[in-house]
């Protein structure tokens, strides 16, 4: 009976040093750490635009008209072609005492309609003049987005026909009053309110014709050279301040990052940025894009390739 006391001492004895072993060496191990993704903190210019549509137009447009009713016996010109002012456009022939006169151009510019036809009276407008290189944009903005425009803002206008080039414009009026449909009726389905523009493009119009339809976007909020981050890159904690996380890597063992919470202040928001600020903010800070899966002070791994 001694003995077998003894035996089971020395199991119980051995489990124990086993045991204890082993949570000596689990706790000696280092925790397992949870792999982040980061994208490098840098600065942007962020806008917000409102959208809106457009035809490009002359600024001088100049119809030519004759109504003496006098047989149209040549015409000089042709769409498209430029004239100076004083330049025959058409002869006319007065049977009646049988003379001779001309039509003119009563300014410089490029024929962009014609309704003159040979063998025909005048009576009316024969030609129309206008000047392609001095162009601008009428468009329309919806009543919900006109409190958020006023004239001389900067306006983004893109074609179609020209690709990703983007054409600078300003904002030079806005009309007082709602584009009439004349298509409305009282018992028809009221329909929200549009406003006309006018945006005044650049010297440098190549590629723009006449007649464009154009998209713009007329930028009511702009800051350049900021720092800005995703939504989802900010913690607010319980008393009410906004941080960003960064993976901080340990000066001592290279590969091992440490999470770190940085305060900040929000400013100017798009539909997928918001601008950031803080002393603490430099360039390349790797900032953590899902920091909700972490909290400061916890040991990470920073996947490869992100």
């Amino acid at each position: 009976m001694k003995r077998k006391g003894i035996i089971l001492c020395v199991v119980l004895g051995v489990a124990l040093l086993i045991g204890g072993g082993a949570y000596v060496y689990a706790n000696s191990q280092p925790a397992p750490t949870v792999a982040v993704k980061t994208a490098p903190l840098s600065k942007a210019t962020l806008q917000n635009t409102i959208s809106a549509t457009g035809v490009i137009e002359s600024y001088t447009k100049v119809k030519v008209s004759d109504t003496s009713n006098d047989n149209i016996e040549k015409i000089y010109v042709s769409v498209g072609q430029w004239v100076a002012k004083d330049d025959w456009l058409c002869q006319l022939y007065n049977k009646a005492d049988d003379s001779y006169s001309y039509v003119k151009a009563t300014t410089s510019g490029t024929i962009t309609a014609m309704n003159a036809v040979k063998g025909n009276p005048a009576n009316g407008e024969l030609f129309t003049i206008e000047d392609t290189n001095d162009l601008k944009v009428r468009g329309k903005v919806k009543e919900a987005d006109l409190n958020h425009i006023h004239e001389n803002m900067p306006v983004l206008v893109k074609a179609d026909a020209t690709g990703d080039k983007i054409f600078p414009g300003n904002l030079t009026k806005i009309a007082p009053t709602a584009i009439k449909n004349e298509n409305s009726s009282a018992n028809a389905t009221a329909t929200k309110a549009e406003f006309e523009v006018e945006v005044d493009l650049p010297s440098d119009v190549t590629g723009l014709k006449i007649g464009m339809t154009t998209r713009l976007n007329i930028v009511s909020e702009e800051r350049a050279d900021v720092f800005c981050v995703p939504f989802e890159a900010l913690v607010v904690n319980d008393a009410g301040q906004t941080s960003i996380y960064i993976a901080k890597e340990n000066p001592v063992e290279q590969g091992s990052y440490t999470v770190e919470a940085i305060p900040v202040t929000t400013g100017l928001e798009t539909d997928s940025l918001i601008e950031i600020a803080g002393d603490q903010l430099s360039e390349g800070l790797a900032i953590i894009s899902q920091p909700q899966t972490v909290s400061p002070g916890m040991a990470v791994s920073v996947e490869a390739g992100v």
